[in-house]
């Protein structure tokens, strides 16, 4: 059974700017006390694809894709809550080798992802695709404990993949040291995690 947890974060209180100002990696030492962070259970589904689709419409349908998901990956949504309330959501989707390829050709159907394609929870994948993210006001501390989560050792090669959805997220995941990669999607961007760097395995240009 998934229970509540508080991912351990840094020290720091969490300030919007701040976030701003770090890249992905960095944000491990920013938080906010109080908020609790945890993995989506199936029974929640519904209720957080209402509190989400405020943002992002298109959620409104995706219940059995996001059930496919977290069944083949439990640690692939999580939920942001504070005082009882939900603040924000987090979904990712832990590519395996044949996933990311498939993402980089262009012929990975990111509105209904197909579960082999992904890894199981407890492997590492060979990338991450930030597939959905509410996280307005304090919430976006979630990000940061995310951010924390991703540092264990199954997940700290694992580059992350998003296309900006808005200009401020644009504008956002910039500064937050993401860049478009060449893929048949034009609008894919990279994060080329730290422990990636200077490895010349991983072209960071």
């Amino acid at each position: 059974m998934l229970r509540p947890v508080r991912l351990p974060i840094g020290p720091e209180h969490h300030d919007g700017a701040n976030m701003q100002r770090r890249e992905f990696d960095h944000l491990v030492r920013i938080s906010r006390p109080g908020l609790v962070v945890a993995p989506v259970g199936h029974d929640e589904i519904p209720a957080l694809l209402d509190f989400a689709t405020s943002q992002i419409p298109v959620l409104a349908s995706a219940v059995e894709a996001v059930a496919r998901v977290i069944t083949r990956n439990s640690e692939s949504a999580w939920v942001f809550r504070s005082e009882g309330r939900t603040r924000g959501v987090y979904a990712m989707l832990h590519l395996s080798a044949e996933g990311l390829e498939a993402l980089l050709l262009g012929e990975f159907n990111t509105g209904y992802p197909d579960p082999s394609l992904t890894v199981r929870t407890g492997e590492a994948p060979a990338a991450i695709y930030k597939w959905a993210v509410v996280a307005p006001g304090m919430a976006s501390a979630g990000i940061c404990a995310i951010s924390r989560f991703l540092q264990a050792d199954r997940y700290a090669t694992a580059n992350l993949y998003a296309p900006p959805t808005t200009v401020p997220g644009a504008r956002l995941m910039a500064n937050l040291g993401f860049r478009p990669v060449h893929s048949g999607f034009p609008d894919l961007h990279r994060y080329v995690r730290i422990a990636n760097r200077g490895s010349g395995l991983v072209d960071t240009e």
